[in-house]
């Protein structure tokens, strides 16, 4: 993303996805199908945290949220319908299918100007005012917004002109405008992976049937946890335009803390004969909690995208990428041997924990970046509070003028 670009970068990402899905339609031994995982992994996490860029910085920050939860709503309809088609049809025709929307976003992407960000990052100021421009940032806070950042990054060149490019990666890695946001950025990932909010949505079928004892209940019911976690997300856009964007992650971890907890009574009760096996307990529980979770997720992934400064989204991009895989493939894998050994109660317990603690540390240490821009999100990091470069926009503004002043000059003679 950050020796290429943005619109390289989603292009390759979608090229991968679509070669995954090409080697899954051909795949002829289980070694293929693996090979085929891998590429699914990869291209579909690059796509996801590419697009999750490419809308931060494209869109102006008033309106910058309600488009990443439209994206997360499209996201989970398509992940609800997939798992629905997986009951009816061939997964050689799922392979098909599954390619359409890429082969059809790769031809848009190259309709799509740059990234002005990134074009700031490499120096090309004309054309970052140029594409800032075309995509609309007529509003006098698109204005400030593009100021203080064009300042910032004509600030930032002018250092890294002094500077070794081995010394640059070290200095990168420690400063404090790295690795609180890296740290903060896995926070928040691990939140929506080990909540338990993917593996319920991935494996809910066998998770309520097991907790119902009824296969027709676990099919209708898997479908409605999807339901569920969209409705969600259309309901974090609403209350996105009343509330603070932690307000909102803080009180609905709470509430998923609460249901999950219920979730893992119930359970407990079930498995020491007290609740009924084919009791629906569970099932409602689980509905709150995925209701929960649509909110929840969004939000956390739009501050994990947000909150990396521009100027190390090389390397922050990187791992924000592995964490989303490892995280990811920790959760999907280990939860099936949890439920194995140490019953579902136990896992929701975990899951329970899991969120509490995430919740505590993003109420402590995690700022809010409702209606900030991006470079007001960066100097947070950099000074420790939400704070206006005074100083720096003053020189910059000093230099222009006195460019300015010395072409007329010249002209003059």
């Amino acid at each position: 993303m950050q020796w290429r670009g943005r619109k390289i970068a989603f292009i390759a990402a979608c090229l991968v996805t679509v070669l995954g899905w090409i080697t899954a339609y051909t795949a002829e031994s289980a070694a293929a199908l693996l090979v085929a995982e891998s590429f699914h992994g990869l291209g579909t996490n690059s796509v996801i945290v590419t697009s999750y860029l490419i809308i931060c910085e494209m869109i102006s920050p008033e309106y910058r949220h309600a488009y990443m939860q439209m994206y997360a709503v499209l996201q989970t309809f398509a992940m609800a319908m997939n798992g629905l088609m997986t009951q009816y049809v061939n997964w050689r025709t799922i392979s098909v299918i599954m390619c359409a929307p890429m082969l059809i976003a790769i031809p848009i992407a190259f309709m799509w100007p740059e990234s002005p960000y990134w074009l700031a990052i490499n120096g090309e100021f004309d054309k970052c005012e140029e594409t800032f421009s075309w995509l609309g940032g007529e509003a006098d806070i698109s204005k400030n917004e593009l100021k203080g950042h064009l300042n910032s990054q004509k600030g930032n060149i002018y250092k890294e002109q002094s500077k070794m490019s081995c010394k640059r990666i070290l200095s990168t890695i420690t400063r404090r405008d790295f690795y609180l946001p890296s740290l903060h950025m896995f926070l928040l990932q691990y939140l929506f992976y080990w909540s338990g909010s993917y593996v319920i949505l991935i494996y809910s079928v066998e998770l309520i049937q097991r907790s119902t004892q009824n296969k027709n209940a676990a099919f209708f019911g898997g479908f409605i946890t999807n339901l569920s976690l969209c409705f969600g997300i259309v309901t974090g856009i609403v209350l996105n335009r009343l509330f603070n964007k932690k307000t909102i992650l803080l009180w609905f971890t709470s509430i998923g803390v609460v249901s999950m907890l219920c979730a893992s009574l119930v359970t407990f009760l079930q498995s020491v004969d007290v609740l009924p096996k084919s009791s629906s307990l569970c099932l409602y529980c689980l509905i709150l909690f995925m209701i929960a979770n649509g909110v929840i997720v969004p939000i956390a992934f739009n501050i994990a995208i947000e909150i990396m400064p521009l100027k190390h989204r090389s390397i922050g991009g990187a791992l924000i990428v592995a964490c989303s895989c490892v995280l990811h493939y920790t959760s999907l894998k280990i939860s099936p041997y949890l439920f194995l050994y140490i019953d579902l109660w136990a896992t929701f317990i975990c899951y329970t924990l899991n969120s509490l603690c995430c919740g505590l540390f993003i109420w402590k240490f995690v700022p809010e970046t409702k209606n900030k821009s991006l470079q007001e999100i960066e100097d947070f990091y950099m000074y420790g509070g939400y704070k206006r470069r005074h100083v720096m926009d003053e020189y910059f503004e000093d230099l222009d003028q006195g460019e300015e002043m010395l072409a007329i000059t010249k002209g003059k003679n």
